[in-house]
Parts: structure tokens; sequence; C-alpha cells
């Protein structure tokens, strides 16, 4: 049986393993995407709470040294003592109008004051504020008066900021502890991901690709060259699609192999009569001679001719002819055993196969079609009449032992009948 040599571009096994690395490349990508975005968002929260608490701590040592009393000098020697310890941070304290007012103008502190913005900011909104500066973390930390801070500043009031912290350190280090954590865990997602797509993927091999290749194969080597087709067993099958098309395929072979049946049958069949046609003759000749052959037993080929069958045709019309046809043919049809055929060879001329028949058994049939076209008159639509008939026979092996040497003796014999019939009537 031909195939189509158009195939698809990729089998299922190959459109699974795109799909697989398709799926697990967009994994791994989005894995990396969201890392990075929840690496900065914990870059950020890590170095706010570290600000935060360093600026505390910064905060709480100066609130106890302006309690002790420290001077100007005291202050600015442990700020610059907190820049030497915190290796590349800055730390500055910047102060406000209302400290100005009671200790003397810091003109650095006005200075920023006055141009840097996001120190404006912190001070209007009063709370800290974190900016990132292009590796480097700002963190701004307003210094709020509150009740205990009245008895020395007498000219502010609760809430008022007094200085600003001013904290700066490089948010290297956190990356790099941070890079470090979310590569180990994007290897571990990544090497996860590869080990689950690929026992996915050997699972869905195994268990639906295999089934379905196999099934596939088997469907190809079970349709035969004579359109019959093997059935597959559905029980090989575990998953239901792979069951169901199984069953479906061979519900479709059974039907498959009916339309053939009744297509052949068909084609074997003489329309007008319903008899066997010369196709069914010429191929079951050699099968009725070879069981003759192998069964020892002989078997005969009767050969038979309606007589004066064109001048019904001529006289009568064709619509007659076909009439006389089917009667010929019911009546041969009567005379004959289960086991033998009635063949109309094509126009008026008929066979009939006769097996495990010897001589005797020849003359018997010959007889009874002779009987039978006299008792029963043909209906020809306008007219009715007796319809005759010259009837020839060979016998395998005694005659002939071949199909065509057969048909040739049996012939011989019709048309000397035939012959002998003229005869008789012209005397």
């Amino acid at each position: 049986m031909s195939v189509s040599p158009y195939s698809p571009r990729h089998s299922t096994y190959k459109t699974l393993a795109l799909t697989f690395l398709t799926v697990m490349s967009i994994g791994l990508v989005a894995t990396l995407f969201f890392s990075q975005s929840f690496k900065r968002e914990t870059v950020q929260e890590l170095a706010e709470d570290h600000a935060q608490q360093q600026a505390e701590i910064i905060f709480r040592t100066i609130w106890h040294g302006m309690i002790k009393g420290w001077s100007r000098e005291e202050m600015d020697s442990f700020l610059h003592s907190l820049e030497i310890n915190t290796r590349d941070s800055k730390v500055q304290l910047i102060r406000t109008p209302v400290i100005d007012e009671l200790f003397g103008t810091h003109k650095p502190s006005q200075h920023q004051l006055r141009t840097d913005l996001q120190l404006q900011q912190a001070i209007k909104a009063q709370h800290p504020m974190i900016y990132n500066q292009g590796g480097y973390m700002r963190y701004l930390y307003p210094i709020l008066a509150e009740e205990n801070c009245l008895g020395c500043h007498t000219n502010s009031a609760i809430g008022k900021v007094h200085g600003v912290l001013d904290i700066r350190f490089p948010d290297q280090h956190m990356q790099q502890s941070l890079d470090h954590t979310l590569n180990f865990y994007i290897v571990a997602i990544a090497l996860t991901l590869i080990v689950l797509f690929s026992a996915l993927f050997i699972i869905v091999r195994i268990r639906i690709v295999h089934p379905m290749r196999d099934l596939s194969r088997r469907i190809r080597a079970g349709i035969k060259e004579d359109l019959t087709v093997a059935r597959i067993d559905p029980e090989r099958y575990h998953l239901k699609e792979s069951y169901t098309l199984a069953n479906s395929f061979n519900q479709l072979a059974a039907e498959l192999e009916e339309y053939h049946r009744q297509l052949k049958e068909t084609s074997y069949l003489d329309t007008l009569t319903g008899l066997y046609n010369r196709r069914y003759f010429s191929e079951q000749m050699p099968n009725l001679l070879s069981k003759a052959k192998h069964s020892e037993q002989p078997c005969a080929l009767m050969l038979l001719d309606l007589d004066r069958f064109k001048m019904i045709n001529d006289e009568l019309g064709h619509d007659a002819g076909d009439l006389a046809l089917v009667h010929f043919a019911h009546v041969l049809q009567r005379q004959v055993k289960g086991n033998d055929l009635v063949i109309r060879l094509g126009g008026d001329e008929f066979v009939i196969l006769l097996t495990n028949t010897n001589l005797a058994g020849v003359l018997a049939v010959k007889k009874n079609i002779e009987i039978g076209l006299i008792e029963n008159i043909a209906n020809l639509g306008k007219t009715k009449l007796f319809l005759e008939a010259s009837i020839g026979y060979a016998i395998y092996p005694n005659d002939a032992i071949a199909t065509e040497e057969l048909l040739r003796k049996a012939d011989e014999a019709m048309y000397n009948q035939k012959r002998n019939k003229r005869a008789r009537r012209a005397s």
C-alpha cells in the first residue's frame, strides 16, 4: 500500500522536546528576572534597616554627649571617628537654623541646606528617607525635637528638625553577599527545573510518545495490500486516549473490511440477473480445478446459450430481451445444488460450474434445465413464450484439465447442439 511522502515538520518527540526546552528556558529567564527584582528590593530594605540602626545608635550617642555637655569640638571629633571606623561610609551631622541661633552659624550646614534637594525633602517630610546614588546608599535621618530638648533649646518646639544625620555607605558588600545567596538559589532552582522537566519528558516519552509510535506502526503494518486489516489489541495501552484510539481503529477496520467485502461482492455480480459475472468466473475456476485435483473428484463446466435471443431483442425490444435473460437465470438457479454456481458470462451466454459431478450428473442437470424451460413460460411484458437453450459441457479431467480447454470443448458441444436444432427445423 502506498504511503504519502508528506510528513509533518516535527515529530511528536521533537515537538515535546522543543516544548520542554522552551518552557524550561522561560522558567529560567523568569527566575533570573524575578531574582534581580527581588535583589533590588532586598538590598533597599537591608540598606534601610542597616542605616536606621546605625542612625539610631549615632543619635543616642550624640544625645548622651549633649546631656554630658559635649563641646562643638568634641561633637566634631566623635563624628570624625565614625568616618574612620566605618571604612567607606561617611557620617555627617547637618545643623538646622534652630541650632545655629543658639550655638552660632555652621556654614557647611547652611550651604547644604540651600543646595541639597534630597536634604530639603527629608527635613520637609520629617521622617527618614533613603536614596540610591550609583553604588552608594544615602540615608537621611531627621532629628526631631522632643519635650526634654526644650530645656536647652528654648527657641524650638516639639517636632521641629534640629538636624539631619546624613549617612552614606556603599551597597557593594550587601549586593555581593546577596548575589552569593541568590546565585546559590538560582542554580538550585535551575537544577530542580532541569531534573523535573527531564523526568517529566522521560515519563511523557515512555507513557505517551512510545505508545503512540507503536500504535502508528501497528496501524501501518496492519493494512494489507488486499485491504484486509489486522486488529490491534487495545489492552496494550494504559492511557485512555491510546486505548480509545486503538478501539476506534479496530472499529474502522471492521467497517472498512465490510465495505470492501460488499464492494468486492458487488463487483462480482451481474446487475441484471443478480448472478455472478465473468470476473468472478475467472477468479473461481482455478480454485475449482485445484480442489477437484486434490480431492480427485470430477467437476463439470456447462455452457448455455439462449436460442433465437437476437430475434427476441430485434422483434420484441431490449426490455423483453432483458426479461428473457432474467427468466432464464431463475430457471438455471433452481436446477443447481448449493455448492454449484450459475454465472452469466455476458449477453445470452451462461455457465454452470458443477462440483463433484460426473457425466451422469451433468446429463441430469441438463435434462432438468430443459424441463424447467418447458414448464415455465417466460413473461416478456406484452408477450409470453417458452424459451429454449443450447447446452454444451465438458468434464474435468476427462475432457480437459485447463479452464480455456474446458470452455472450448463446452462451446463446441453447445454449437453442435445449436446446429442440430437448426437442421431439424430446416427439415
